[in-house]
């Protein structure tokens, strides 16, 4: 292992920049979001200097680029196609192909943050008029959550926009039930999560 240090220069214009494009209240947020772009920044180095995973076109190079993002800077988890928009200065549907290629180039070194904010997604659920909500902001997750009921109960309804909502969802309880087991999420902590709000 070997740890590096590194001084990055930047005036009080481009500290209040970056502190708004990686959602940072604070100066000690800065540094610790920028740590972690900066070891995704040095892996490709390496891997390019070692000769590993190098990619030819400027769109593997994103793709590249964005999943040691996913790895160290968004840890664990997978982010919605404004946050990679806000680091890549792309258009939304830029975005949401780059991120739809990573995961399915990447499937089985992301299964891990795809599980984990689909649990975390369903977690936030709430049943209102038989059905439950929930808030999703990424067009990936809500893509995965549907194929998964296609190909797993293709007799249920599927997930559906609340109208009028900019991103709230309803889910029919069959339908979320079979999400849950699927993911791994209990729906008794669902139920407390709920009672608490």
């Amino acid at each position: 292992m070997v740890e590096l240090t590194i001084t990055i220069n930047l005036n009080n214009e481009e500290k209040d920049l970056l502190r708004k494009t990686l959602n940072c209240s604070s100066d000690d947020e800065l540094i610790i979001s920028l740590a972690r772009i900066s070891k995704a920044a040095s892996t490709e180095y390496l891997e390019m200097i070692l000769g590993k995973q190098l990619p030819t076109r400027a769109n593997e190079i994103n793709e590249r680029r964005l999943f040691h993002l996913l790895k160290f800077y968004f840890r664990g988890r997978i982010p919605s196609e404004a946050e990679v928009s806000a680091l890549f200065q792309a258009t939304h549907s830029t975005s949401r192909t780059l991120l739809r290629n990573v995961r399915t180039k990447y499937k089985y070194d992301l299964e891990e943050e795809v599980r984990f904010t689909i649990q975390e997604t369903l977690r936030q659920a709430v049943l209102k008029s038989g059905e439950y909500r929930v808030v999703i902001q990424c067009d990936n997750i809500l893509e995965e959550l549907r194929q998964t009921v296609s190909v797993n109960a293709p007799q249920l309804d599927q997930i559906a926009k609340v109208k009028s909502s900019a991103g709230v969802y309803g889910i029919p309880e069959d339908t979320f039930e079979l999400l849950a087991n699927y993911y791994g999420v209990s729906l008794g902590d669902i139920e407390v999560a709920a009672n608490r709000r």
